[in-house]
């Protein structure tokens, strides 16, 4: 995992990166750990990098307003927010920061919270290679839902786009299991993560589809959406 640092305060930084080696040590994980305190080089540079530890109290700039350009700018980068502050972590959400702590660190509360943060970007890596579908590798973070039709899967994407595969749907089983994604019908498997609202009978994408929840399922796919769920919070 490439982290980027962006704070003015060398106290913070080197706090926080005793944290970072304490935690990537335990658990055996390859990291690298760069910092910057220009935001001509966080915006040149976030390319690079898999998660960004962000303070918003900075010197001549705000980290809100510089978290708000690269969510604009639609950049992969998983955002921690950093602040001395209660009051600013609610800003957070603006920005869609998966995690904030509150300085000075606390080694254990920074454990608890990146064991989930290592999960989710080991998920985003998730994905399959097939040439017979797409020429690059299809993530699963970028599927909203497979849809059994006519003898044909499609596979709906985030962007509103489908691919038509001439495979079952129980291929695509097989492709997802032990990952976030579970059959609700006998002709869906749906992305847990992109669940907006759940009905009797129904429930809700986050791109307001709705998909079925048919009986014969609904006991298992309420478990595997729950255990889900203590999973990414």
């Amino acid at each position: 995992m490439n982290i980027l640092i962006y704070d003015n305060s060398i106290n913070d930084i080197n706090q926080l990166k005793k944290c970072i080696d304490c935690f990537f040590t335990s658990i055996n994980e390859p990291y690298t750990i760069q910092c910057c305190q220009s935001s001509n080089e966080l915006f040149s540079t976030i390319h690079l990098y898999d998660l960004l530890f962000l303070d918003i109290e900075l010197s001549n700039e705000n980290g809100i307003d510089l978290g708000m350009q690269l969510k604009n700018k639609k950049f992969d980068c998983i955002i921690i927010i950093t602040t001395h502050f209660m009051k600013y972590a609610i800003d957070g959400y603006k920005i869609n920061a998966e995690r904030y702590f509150i300085k000075p660190i606390d080694q254990s509360e920074f454990n608890l919270e990146m064991t989930s943060i290592i999960h989710k970007y080991h998920n985003n890596l998730l994905g399959f290679y097939d040439s017979k579908i797409s020429k690059n590798k299809i993530h699963f973070k970028n599927i909203l839902y497979f849809e059994f039709f006519n003898r044909k899967t499609i596979i709906h994407l985030i962007n509103n786009k489908t691919i038509e595969t001439a495979y079952p749907l129980k291929h695509w089983i097989q492709i997802t299991k032990d990952t976030f994604f579970s059959q609700p019908h006998k002709s869906f498997l749906i992305n847990l993560n992109y669940i907006s609202a759940l009905k009797k009978n129904d429930i809700i994408m986050f791109n307001d589809d709705l998909i079925p929840l048919s009986r014969h399922f609904k006991t298992s796919f309420l478990k595997e959406y729950e255990n889900n769920l203590h999973e990414v919070i």
